[in-house]
């Protein structure tokens, strides 16, 4: 799945789906499946085609720079999760125009854990944890302990962290505060929309609990893109969901009944 490798199935992905299909690893299949459903649900806030836009404000290589606005319209026509087509039945892929690149940043580490979940479970393994920066999935709980405690990032990264229970589950938090550059005292994050081409101001994380860390990674990305309105309105009967949103002071918390009761650390 890594882009910073030549010899990666998906660089050859990159490098060959516009001229022909080409057929990949049901594991890759999968992911990519998994990819465009969540981009169909939330009409293209989650893309994995994200990567010219990446690229062009210095993400990918953390050589950040500001695009100019002609730059931006040049590459915005590039990022569209429509112009993937997956062929179930041939397991292969197609980019159905040039210049399209994925990149499954948003998905990559959530993927990760869950397969080294399900190793463990081969394994005999009924109580773990596997946490990949910002993402992790518990299974089972601690000696002695009815669940796991899990620590949510201090978007200020001043040690003021809260705690949460967290039992058989995944939990991912894309934030403004591990990947971003500022210019005139304004911050860009490596969290960019995928419509306007900008990264996304006024919210500092998102933190999503799901089933796998493959969907919690994907949607924390989504919903910090739709922000807290769109994501409590059209998924807050679905996911646990907790923002922290910008304001004078601070932040301001914002979390739906389903997200669990916070604890100071």
């Amino acid at each position: 799945m890594s882009i910073h490798r030549p010899d990666s199935e998906l660089a050859h992905v990159n490098a060959s789906a516009f001229t022909n299909p080409v057929a990949v690893s049901p594991e890759l299949f999968a992911v990519l499946q998994l990819a465009q459903n969540i981009a169909a649900q939330t009409d293209g806030a989650f893309d994995a085609t994200i990567r010219p836009l990446a690229d062009l404000w210095g993400f990918i290589w953390k050589q950040h720079r500001l695009p100019k606005d002609e730059e931006l319209q040049r590459t915005l026509p590039l990022v569209n999760f429509r112009h993937i087509r997956l062929d179930t039945a041939q397991r292969t892929v197609r980019f159905l125009k040039p210049g399209i690149s994925i990149d499954l940043g948003g998905i990559g580490k959530g993927v990760a854990v869950d397969w080294a979940i399900a190793r463990l479970r081969s394994l005999g393994m009924a109580n773990a944890m596997v946490k990949a920066g910002g993402d992790l999935r518990v299974i089972g709980a601690p000696p002695g302990m009815a669940h796991w405690t899990v620590q949510l990032e201090d978007p200020h990264k001043k040690g003021q962290r809260v705690s949460i229970p967290l039992s058989d589950a995944a939990l991912s938090t894309s934030g403004n505060y591990e990947n971003f550059f500022e210019v005139n005292g304004r911050r860009y994050s490596h969290v960019l929309n995928p419509r306007t081409g900008l990264p996304v101001q006024g919210i500092a994380s998102c933190t999503v609990i799901a089933p796998t860390c493959a969907e919690s990674d994907a949607w924390a990305t989504a919903l910090f893109v739709l922000g807290v309105q769109q994501s409590t309105s059209k998924f807050g009967d679905r996911w646990a969901m907790r923002f922290a949103v910008i304001a004078e002071d601070g932040f301001e918390a914002h979390q739906n009944a389903m997200f669990p009761s916070l604890s100071a650390r």
